[in-house]
């Protein structure tokens, strides 16, 4: 059965680099994206978003600014979660972030999560091995910046 889940993520700049982390789930193990993931029932888009970037990649409030929405991107996705099979269509709302700490920690790696490596990459690298939903987001931003 098909499912819809809707996601946020940050295109986080962080010294005229894009932050990205290795996922170590499915259904993208071994991809680099962007820090964020589906957005909870009871929660709204930045509520979402400011929570994912503190488990993710241990930011907090005064660590970063949300600058803007910068587009909204969707994927289609078919795995195995907890034995199931799942095929489920993704909608992503990514907003534009600035990483303002320059103390920022890019050897914290998340517990028992999604994170397993934290990587910084730029707008136009063809090297990483990246979601679809990265490509798209580095497609466009690099278009309009």
């Amino acid at each position: 059965m098909k499912s819809i889940r809707t996601w946020v993520y940050a295109l986080l700049k962080y010294q005229d680099k894009i932050v990205t982390i290795l996922k170590w789930r499915w259904p993208f193990i071994g991809l680099y994206d962007l820090p964020g993931w589906k957005i909870e029932h009871w929660e709204e888009n930045i509520e979402s978003l400011k929570r994912e970037l503190f488990e993710e990649i241990w930011l907090k409030e005064n660590d970063y600014e949300i600058e803007k929405l910068l587009t909204i991107e969707e994927d289609f996705v078919k795995h195995i979660w907890n034995w199931e099979e799942k095929d489920e269509h993704l909608i992503a709302i990514i907003y534009e972030v600035k990483i303002i700490n320059n103390d920022f920690d890019l050897d914290f790696i998340e517990e028992w999560w999604d994170a397993n490596w934290i990587k910084l990459i730029d707008i136009d690298d063809k090297e990483v091995w990246k979601t679809n939903i990265l490509k798209k987001v580095m497609k466009n931003y690099e278009t309009n910046i």
